[in-house]
């Protein structure tokens, strides 16, 4: 599917859901101009993620920072999900906006070959399929990694133009004070859309707290 055509599925999409759409968004790259993550890139963006959204949403930075010194994976966190799993009382805020990076686990695990389907609703991904394969004590995610299965480049291409167009939307709602369609999550638009820039090397980013999600 060249980008024009993906373009035109993609606002398809959205206007069988009612979704307003932006005509004039640019198409975005060819498949042939993407390079995807390695899948040791994406190995370790999932425990990363995996560890800062289960350490927010059991408040409970110590056990996960201590699994990623044991098996010296501490180098898979970004600059800022380091601060937050090294400290011993984040703040409300740091909770919640760490705990919201389960839905980037969710789409990353997608790309990775972890649970079959997904699709944006209006609720939050249910981890419990993917969960099963991290670790629940101190094991190596040998599980994990066995597991792994890339997508192909086409399929996380389309979804990265829809979650682009979608995204518009999500923060024309927000810019104009209407309501987000009731058929999307908001958040999970957002952080979506992040991973999808981050796995296709948007802008040449490596840096996730820096992975542009412009629109």
């Amino acid at each position: 599917m060249n980008p024009e055509q993906r373009k035109e599925a993609s606002e398809l999409q959205l206007h069988k859901r009612g979704i307003r759409i932006n005509v004039q968004l640019h198409v975005i790259e060819s498949d042939e101009e993407v390079t995807l993550r390695s899948q040791t890139e994406v190995m370790q963006r999932l425990i990363a993620l995996w560890a800062v959204s289960s350490a927010a949403l059991a408040c409970d930075t110590v056990r996960f920072r201590d699994y990623l010194k044991t098996h010296q994976l501490e180098s898979c966190l970004s600059a800022q999900e380091s601060i937050f799993l090294s400290s011993d009382n984040p703040s409300t805020e740091e909770y919640q906006h760490f705990s919201q990076r389960q839905e980037s686990l969710y789409f990353l695990a997608w790309c990775a070959g972890l649970t079959e389907k997904i699709a944006v609703t209006a609720t939050p991904s249910n981890l419990k399929q993917v969960v099963r394969l991290f670790p629940h004590a101190l094991e190596a995610p040998d599980k994990l990694a066995a597991a792994l299965h890339l997508r192909s480049k086409s399929a996380v291409m389309d979804w990265s133009d829809l979650l682009y167009r979608l995204h518009w939307e999500v923060r024309h709602t927000q810019l104009t004070g209407r309501p987000c369609p009731a058929s999307i999550d908001a958040s999970m638009v957002r952080e979506w859309h992040q991973c999808a820039n981050w796995i296709c090397q948007y802008e040449e980013e490596n840096d996730w707290d820096k992975v542009s999600t412009e629109t």
